[in-house]
């Protein structure tokens, strides 16, 4: 249970330092609570079902002590979570401000707490990929059996938090609690694959990284475009605004995935298809 709620823990943490609003500003807690809102809507959505999804497969490869297909599996269900998540990350870096005005700035949510709720959001956008495959390695060591590494790295991971947090929390304010959080998520993730290729061996780093890449400059492109387009349709309704942006940053980020033919979106499509 520890070892799978990483992300609780940490958000616990920046709860009770984001209550000291002498030092993060007032309606830090609202603030937090609101970008948690919209962070873990794709968290929770896909990153929980693909690791709920893959722990069957890669539990009965390791029960065989298949493991080359336990590293298939590992691979695709990484990949899949980088095809998903990158590009919900470069909307959010690069709309987090008319995310949180269109969802909600209205009544006494006014201008001063759309402006921090969106700093978090922007901040904790940055930790959504390593989050989200933090479920999956965890998933990968529970179907070894080892619930132990796991357990320790989480230990570590929270240690990481919690010094970010009060090292940050001084010169950022409330963004700092949402940075320390998304680094502390991206090391755990590091730490972890490290661990796992000491248990089983080499995890087809190069395979990943070059399906990584691809990816993060799709979704880099992406971002631009959202960005520029929703300034272009200024004067707009914002929710006009911010629907123009997401389809043709999307339809950028698809083109771009079939210019460099990242052939693995064809089996994460199909493979989604099927779970439907």
């Amino acid at each position: 249970v520890f070892s799978s709620c990483i992300y609780q823990l940490n958000i616990f943490v920046d709860t009770m330092l984001s209550s000291l609003s002498v030092i993060v500003g007032q309606g830090g807690v609202a603030a937090l609570y609101f970008a948690n809102r919209i962070f873990q809507f794709p968290l929770g959505i896909f990153g929980v079902a693909i690791a709920q999804a893959a722990l069957p497969t890669m539990s009965r490869q390791a029960l065989d002590e298949n493991k080359a297909d336990f590293k298939k599996t590992l691979s695709f269900s990484l990949i899949a979570i980088f095809l998903i998540m990158l590009p919900i990350t470069a909307v959010i870096v690069s709309l987090s401000s008319p995310l949180v005005d269109v969802l909600f700035k209205r009544g006494r949510f006014d201008a001063y707490s759309s402006g921090i709720t969106s700093g978090a959001l922007l901040f904790y956008g940055f930790g959504l990929v390593g989050y989200s495959a933090n479920k999956v390695l965890v998933s990968s060591f529970f179907s070894l059996k080892d619930t132990i590494t796991p357990l320790k790295i989480t230990g570590i991971s929270l240690i990481i938090n919690i010094a970010l947090s009060l090292t940050l929390m001084f010169p950022m304010q409330l963004r700092g609690l949402a940075l320390a959080a998304s680094i502390s998520g991206t090391c755990n993730f590091f730490i972890f694959m490290y661990a796992l290729r000491k248990k089983i061996g080499p995890l087809e780093g190069r395979y990943l990284l070059k399906a990584f890449t691809k990816i993060l400059v799709s979704s880099f492109f992406m971002a631009v475009a959202c960005f520029y387009v929703y300034g272009y349709f200024q004067g707009r309704q914002e929710i006009v605004r911010l629907a123009a942006a997401l389809i043709c940053g999307f339809a950028i980020f698809i083109l771009s995935i079939f210019i460099m033919r990242l052939e693995e979106l064809f089996k994460v499509i199909r493979w989604l298809l099927k779970k439907k």
